[in-house]
C-alpha cells in the first residue's frame, strides 16, 4: 500500500505538471490573440482560443474588420460546437451578450450548446422562422415554450403545429391558441358587421306593427346589445342606429300623447298582471321545499295576496286564473304528500328501533313476528329512497332475513337429529344415567322451541313433543335418587373432614386436602342436587377446625401471593410507565428488543399469585405486551418494506444508462440497509441474497465496462502512435513551408481530437512527449523551409533592385553606357519572379517607372525628385535594422536611435513577435523597394554590415 501510494502522488504530479503546461500555453495563445503585432498571427491565435473571455475584449477594444470577423466566427464556435473547452454559464451569456450579428444569433438560438445561452439567443433573434425551428427542435422544454410564445406570425405558428407532433403538448397546445387567436382577431370585423347589420334591421322595424309597449322593450335590449359590442364600429353603422332609434322614440313619444289614458288603464292592468305572475312564480317553488307547514303557510299567504287583487278580467287574466288554480292544486297534493312521507318516516323510525331490539336479544327470533316487521317496513320505506332511516332499515332487514336464514337452517338441523336424539335420551333414562340424560332433554325442549319460532310446522312435530313429555316423570324419578346418592356422598366428606381435625400431616399436605375436600363439596353442589342444612353444618364445622391448623400456613402463603401481586403490578406500572413517555419517532429498536425479553423473563420469575388476582394481572401485562408487540410488529413490517424497497431500487440500477450514478446510488442505498426489528432469520437471510445479488449485478457492469475502457483506451493510444508516425513521415518528406504549416494544422487539430479520448495514465507522458517531438520536427522543418524560402525571396529581390538602380543611376547621371533600358528589360526578363504577389507588383512598379522615364523627360525629374527624398528613408531603415540587428549606430544617429527604440517598445515590435526576423525581413524588403537614392557609401557599408549580421543570425538560429 505505501508504494501505491508513493506512485499515486507521483501520478497525480504528473498531472498537475501537464495541467500547469496546457494552462502556460493557453495564456501564450490568449496574449497573442489580444497583441499581436501581426493581423494574420492574431487571427490564427483567435482560431485556438478556448476562453470566452479574450474574445470578448478583443471584440469590445478591437475595430479592424478581418479580428472582429475571426473573433466573431470563433466565438460562435464556442457557442454552438459540441467538443470546445468548457465554460461557464455565466461567461457564455456575457460573451453572446456582445454579438449583434442576426445570423449569429440566430445560429446560437439553433445549435448553442448551453440552454441558458439558447434561451438568450431566442429572446434576442427577430426572425420567425428560427422561433419556430427552436420551439420545435429545443432539446429544454422551457426554451421550446418560450420560443412559442413569441412567435406572431402564421406561417411560423403553422410550421410548428405541423413538425411538433406528441413531443411537446404545450407548445402545441400554445401555437394552437395562437393560431385560434389570429383567426379570431382576422374573423372579428365580420362579426362586428353582421351583429351591426342585425341590431340596425330589428331598429327599421319598430314601431311597424303598433306593438308600441313591447316595441320599447325591446328597443332597450337592442340598446344593451349595442353598447356591449367591444370592437370599433364604423360610423355608417353608428349614424343608421342612431337615426332609427330617433325615429322610434319620437313616434313612441306621439303615441303616449295621443293615448295617455289608454295607456294607463293598460300599464294598471298589465301590473295586476304581473303581481298575478309574480305569485303564480311564488307558487312554482312549492316544488323546491320539503316541510309541509311551510307549504301552508306558503299557499295561506299567496291566497291572501291574490283575493286582495282587482278583479280579473280578459281572456289573459283568465288564462293566470287557470295557471294560478293548477298550481295550488300541486302545492295542496305536495303538502299531502308531505305530511304522508313524514307519518310513514316516524313510523318507520319505530319499526327500526324495534328491529334493532330484536337483534340485541339472544332468544331465537319469532318468524311470524319478524316478517310482519319486515314487510311493513319495506312498505313505508317504498317512498323514502335515500332517507337515512330507509338506509337503517334496509341494513337491520337484512341482518334479520340473515339471522332468520341462520335460524331456520339450524331448526331444519334439529327437526332432522330430533328421532335419533329422542332415542338416545330414551336409552340415558332406561340405564339410570342421569349425568347425560338431563342435559340432552333440556336441549331437545330447547330445540323444539327454535323449530316453533323458525315457523317450521311439520306432522312430526305434535308426536315429539308428545314423546318428550313421556319421558318427563323417569327424569325426575332419575334425580331423587342422584339427591339421595349425592346426601350419601357428603357424609362420607363430613367424616373424611372429621379425620383431618387430629391427623398429623404437614401443614401445607393439610391445607391442599382441606382445598380438596371444599371443592369436591362445591362440586355435588353444581350437579343440582341441593345440600342437607344438617350436613352442611356439620361440614362447615369441621372445615373451621382443620382451618385453624392451616391459618399459619396460609398467612404466609397469602403474604407470598401478596409480595408477588406488588411485584407483578410494579412490572405492569414500569411497562405502562414506559409506553407512554416512550417517543417512537426516536426510538433504539434494539433496546426495545432486550427490554422486552427482559421483561417476561421477570414475569415469569415471580411467584404465584392469588387466583382472582392473577386472572386481572395477566389481563394487563399481556394487554401491555400486546401494544408494545404491535409497535414492534409495525416497525418490523416498516423494517421489511424498506429492505423490499431498496431491493428494487438495486435491481432498477442494475439497467440504469450512467453507470457512475447507478454505482453511487448503489453505494448509498448499501449506507440505508439496516435492521430494526428483525423478522425470522430465514426471511431476514433471503432479503440480504437478493439485495446482496443486485448489488452485485450493478458491480459486475463496471468490472465490464473498465473492461470495455480499457480496450477502448488501448485503441486510443494506438490512434495516437499511429498519429505520430505518421507526422514524423511527414515531416521527412515534405520541404514546402505553406504545407507543412497547413500540415501542421491539420495534424494539430487530429491530437485535440484523439487527446480528448483516454488512455493508459501510464503511457500518456510518454505518447505526449512523442507527439512534441514530432510535432516540433515539423515546425523545425517549416522554419528551416521558411527561412530558406525567405533567403532566396531577398536574394532575387536584391537582384531586382539591382537591375533598377543600374537604370536608374544611368538616367539621373546621364551616362547611359552604363546600361540602356533594352539591356535592363532584357536583364529583367531574366530574372524569376517573386513568390509574393504584392512584392513583385511593388518592383515591377518601380522598375516600369525607370523604363518611362528613360522615354519621357517628365518622368526622369519626378525620378531625380524622388531620389532626394529616398535618402532620408534609407537613412531610417538603416537605422531601425542596426537596432533589429543589435549593430551600433554612428554617434550622430545616437539621438534618432533612442527615440527609434522607444517607439518600437511601445509597439512591442521585438517583444510581441515570435521571430525577430520577421521584423527584419519587412524593412529589407523596404530597402529594396525603396526607389532611386544618391550614392552613400558610409550607408552602403552600413547596410551591407547589417546583411553579414543577419545572415549569421539566421544561421546561427
Amino acid at each position: 500500500m505505501l508504494f501505491q501510494r508513493f506512485l499515486n502522488k507521483r501520478k497525480q504530479a504528473a498531472a498537475a505538471t501537464q495541467q500547469v503546461v496546457a494552462s502556460q500555453n493557453q495564456q501564450a495563445l490568449d496574449e497573442k490573440a489580444l497583441s499581436h503585432a501581426d493581423p494574420a498571427a492574431r487571427c490564427d491565435a483567435i482560431r485556438q482560443v478556448a476562453t470566452p473571455s479574450v474574445l470578448t475584449r478583443i471584440l469590445d477594444g478591437e475595430t479592424d474588420p478581418m479580428i472582429r470577423g475571426a473573433s466573431l466566427e470563433r466565438l460562435g464556435q464556442l457557442l454552438c460546437e459540441d467538443g470546445q473547452p468548457p465554460s461557464s454559464s455565466e461567461e457564455l451569456l456575457d460573451a453572446f451578450s456582445r454579438i449583434d450579428q442576426a445570423e449569429l444569433i440566430d445560429q446560437i438560438a439553433r445549435q448553442g450548446v448551453s440552454s441558458q445561452v439558447r434561451r438568450a439567443a431566442i429572446e434576442r433573434t427577430a426572425s420567425q422562422s428560427t422561433l419556430a425551428t427552436c420551439a420545435v427542435q429545443d432539446s429544454l422544454a422551457a426554451n421550446r415554450a418560450r420560443a412559442a410564445e413569441r412567435i406572431e406570425d402564421r406561417p411560423a405558428l403553422e410550421q410548428v403545429v405541423r413538425e411538433i407532433g406528441k413531443r411537446d403538448k404545450n407548445v402545441l397546445r400554445a401555437a394552437r391558441d395562437k393560431l385560434r387567436l389570429i383567426a379570431a382577431r382576422e374573423e372579428r370585423p365580420k362579426l362586428v358587421r353582421a351583429q351591426c347589420e342585425e341590431i340596425c334591421a330589428k331598429a327599421e322595424r319598430l314601431g311597424k306593427l303598433g306593438n308600441w309597449t313591447q316595441d320599447r322593450a325591446l328597443l332597450e335590449h337592442l340598446e344593451r346589445q349595442w353598447s356591449g359590442i367591444q370592437d370599433p364600429i364604423e360610423p355608417e353603422w353608428q349614424s343608421r342606429f342612431a337615426v332609427e332609434r330617433e325615429r322610434f322614440l319620437d313616434s313612441y313619444e306621439a303615441y303616449r300623447h295621443d293615448n295617455a289614458a289608454q295607456i294607463a288603464a293598460q300599464e294598471a292592468l298589465e301590473s295586476v298582471r304581473a303581481e298575478r305572475e309574480a305569485l303564480i312564480q311564488e307558487l312554482e317553488i312549492a316544488d323546491t321545499l320539503t316541510d309541509a307547514s311551510e307549504l301552508t303557510a306558503l299557499g295561506e299567504r299567496i291566497e291572501t295576496a291574490w283575493k286582495a287583487l282587482a278583479p280579473a278580467s280578459g281572456t289573459r287574466d283568465s288564462d293566470l286564473e287557470r295557471r294560478y288554480r293548477e298550481r295550488c292544486k300541486s302545492l295542496e297534493a305536495r303538502r299531502k304528500t308531505l305530511t304522508d312521507r313524514r307519518q310513514a318516516h316516524e313510523r318507520l323510525g319505530r319499526l327500526t328501533a324495534k328491529a334493532e331490539r330484536l337483534l340485541g336479544e339472544s332468544k331465537p327470533l319469532d318468524h311470524k313476528q319478524v316478517q310482519t316487521l319486515l314487510d311493513q317496513g319495506r312498505a313505508l320505506a317504498a317512498n323514502a329512497i335515500g332517507d337515512e332511516t330507509n338506509e337503517s332499515f334496509s341494513a337491520l332487514a337484512e341482518r334479520l332475513e340473515s339471522r332468520l336464514r341462520h335460524q331456520r337452517k339450524t331448526a331444519e338441523q334439529r327437526l332432522r337429529q330430533l328421532p335419533e336424539r329422542l332415542e338416545e335420551l330414551e336409552r340415558h333414562l332406561a340405564d339410570g344415567e342421569l349425568r347425560k340424560a338431563d342435559p340432552l332433554y333440556q336441549s331437545l325442549q330447547a330445540g323444539l322451541d327454535l323449530i316453533q319460532s323458525s315457523g317450521l310446522q311439520t306432522a312430526a312435530l305434535s308426536d315429539f313433543n308428545h314423546r318428550l313429555r313421556a319421558f318427563a316423570p323417569r327424569l325426575r324419578e332419575l334425580q331423587n335418587w342422584r339427591r339421595w346418592g349425592a346426601d350419601q356422598h357428603r357424609e362420607g366428606l363430613c367424616a373424611d373432614m372429621e379425620a383431618l381435625i387430629d391427623k398429623e400431616l404437614p401443614l401445607a399436605a393439610l391445607a391442599e386436602q382441606l382445598h380438596s375436600l371444599q371443592m369436591d363439596w362445591k362440586g355435588l353442589d353444581k350437579t343440582g342436587s341441593p345440600a342437607n342444612q344438617s350436613l352442611w353444618e356439620r361440614f362447615h364445622q369441621a372445615s373451621e377446625q382443620v382451618y385453624v391448623r392451616c391459618k399459619p400456613f396460609m398467612e404466609s402463603q397469602a403474604t407470598e401471593r401478596e409480595s408477588n401481586r406488588i411485584a407483578r403490578e410494579r412490572v405492569c406500572q414500569q411497562l405502562e410507565e414506559f409506553l407512554s413517555k416512550v417517543d417512537w419517532e426516536r426510538v433504539e429498536w434494539k433496546k426495545i428488543l432486550r427490554a422486552e425479553r427482559e421483561t417476561r423473563q421477570a414475569w415469569a420469575a415471580i411467584g404465584p399469585t392469588e387466583p382472582r388476582q392473577r386472572k386481572q394481572l395477566e389481563r394487563r401485562f399481556h394487554q401491555l405486551l400486546k401494544t408494545l408487540d404491535h409497535r414492534l410488529d409495525k416497525e418490523r413490517r416498516l423494517n421489511q418494506a424498506l429492505k423490499h424497497s431498496l431491493i428494487e431500487q438495486v435491481q432498477a440500477l442494475v439497467d440504469h444508462p450512467d453507470l457512475n450514478t447507478a454505482i453511487e446510488r448503489t453505494k448509498g442505498l448499501q449506507r440505508e440497509w439496516r435492521t430494526t426489528v428483525p423478522a425470522r432469520q430465514k426471511e431476514e437471510n433471503k432479503l440480504w441474497q437478493e439485495f446482496r445479488a443486485a448489488c452485485d449485478a450493478v458491480f459486475e457492469r463496471r468490472a465490464a465496462l473498465h473492461q470495455v475502457q480499457a480496450k477502448e483506451m488501448r485503441e486510443h493510444l494506438s490512434a495516437r502512435e499511429a498519429l505520430c508516425d505518421e507526422a514524423l513521415g511527414f515531416a521527412a518528406t515534405e520541404t514546402d513551408p505553406q504545407r507543412l504549416a497547413a500540415g501542421l494544422r491539420d495534424y494539430d487539430a487530429r491530437w485535440k481530437a484523439l487527446e480528448s479520448q483516454p488512455i493508459p495514465r501510464q503511457m500518456a507522458s510518454q505518447s505526449h512527449q512523442r507527439w512534441q517531438r514530432a510535432r516540433a520536427e515539423i515546425e523545425e522543418r517549416r522554419r528551416t523551409a521558411e527561412d530558406r524560402q525567405r533567403t532566396e525571396a531577398l536574394d532575387l529581390l536584391q537582384h531586382q533592385a539591382e537591375v533598377c538602380e543600374r537604370l536608374e543611376s544611368s538616367l539621373l547621371n546621364d551616362r547611359p553606357e552604363d546600361i540602356d533600358p533594352q539591356t535592363a528589360r532584357d536583364a529583367w526578363q531574366k530574372l524569376p519572379r517573386q513568390a509574393d504577389p504584392d512584392l513583385q507588383q511593388a518592383m515591377e512598379t518601380r522598375f516600369a517607372f525607370a523604363l518611362e522615364a528613360a522615354a519621357d523627360p517628365t518622368r526622369r525629374e519626378e525620378l531625380r525628385e524622388r531620389r532626394a527624398l529616398d535618402a532620408d528613408r534609407l537613412g531610417q531603415l538603416c537605422l531601425q535594422l542596426e537596432i533589429i540587428a543589435g549593430i551600433d549606430s554612428p554617434p550622430e544617429h545616437a539621438q534618432q536611435r533612442l527615440e527609434y527604440q522607444v517607439a518600437r517598445l511601445a509597439e512591442r515590435m521585438v517583444e510581441g513577435e515570435d521571430d525577430p526576423l520577421a521584423g527584419a525581413t519587412r524593412l529589407l524588403q523596404d530597402w529594396y523597394l525603396c526607389g532611386p537614392a544618391a550614392d552613400d557609401r558610409p550607408l552602403s557599408e552600413r547596410f551591407e554590415r547589417i546583411r553579414r549580421t543577419l545572415e549569421s543570425s539566421q544561421q546561427n538560429s
